[in-house]
């Protein structure tokens, strides 16, 4: 399927890419907490900052400039701490949250709800993670007939799929996410929890991020 267009084994990749985004991940997170705190719209605000972001790194895989910055470390790892210095900020801001008096947070929720503000801190939740940037050259790589034509219609289709994947699933998250939030209005100590499972995820995704080799 889509040979003519140079992809390789579609079914393979199709599979590969669904269990990619499935697995949890800073984004995942980022779009749970943005729907449980702000609902639906906000929600999808933080799905389509994710979106942007990979279709910039697309661009930039496609230009090649994503094998530069991979094969030059110190570029590289600056990248790396950079997203897990970020990662590590949110997860911090969330958990200071749970011991802010109600009005406070409230004050704090409605100005963080603005779309252009989820939309900046879901672009660098994505833009920030070296991660994201070796599975657009290894990972798309496999799956690229370099004998095509036309390149650029195999990265349309690839990226079409990874798309729609991405928003089937993160919109799900959303639809759950703004679920919670109708059961945690008024409920004080949920909201409270659920603000500090939330913040020790992106911290532990700031260590994981800081402490790998690759």
């Amino acid at each position: 399927m889509f040979a003519d267009f140079g992809v390789i084994n579609f079914w393979t990749y199709l599979a590969g890419a669904t269990l990619i985004v499935l697995a949890p991940g800073p984004e995942t997170m980022f779009v749970i907490k943005t729907s449980i705190t702000s609902g639906i719209k906000r929600g999808f605000a933080a799905i389509f900052s994710i979106l942007l972001s990979d279709i910039i790194l697309v661009l930039l895989a496609w230009c090649g400039l994503a094998a530069v910055i991979s094969s030059t470390p110190a570029l590289f790892y600056a990248i790396k701490y950079a997203g897990a210095a970020y990662l590590f900020y949110l997860g911090v801001q969330t958990i200071r949250a749970v011991f802010k008096p109600a009005v406070e947070m409230s004050e704090e929720k409605k100005s963080s709800a603005d779309a252009g503000r989820i939309m900046g801190r879901g672009m660098l939740v994505t833009l920030l993670n070296p991660k994201t940037l070796l599975f657009y050259i290894s990972f798309f790589a496999q799956f690229i007939n370099v004998q095509a034509e036309h390149s650029w219609m195999t990265f349309i289709i690839l990226t079409a799929v990874m798309f729609a994947i991405t928003l089937i699933y993160f919109g799900f998250l959303v639809f759950c996410g703004s679920y919670l939030l109708s059961r945690l209005k008024g409920n004080r100590r949920l909201s409270a929890i659920g603000n500090a499972l939330v913040g020790m995820f992106f911290i532990g995704f700031a260590a994981r991020l800081a402490s790998t080799t690759s």
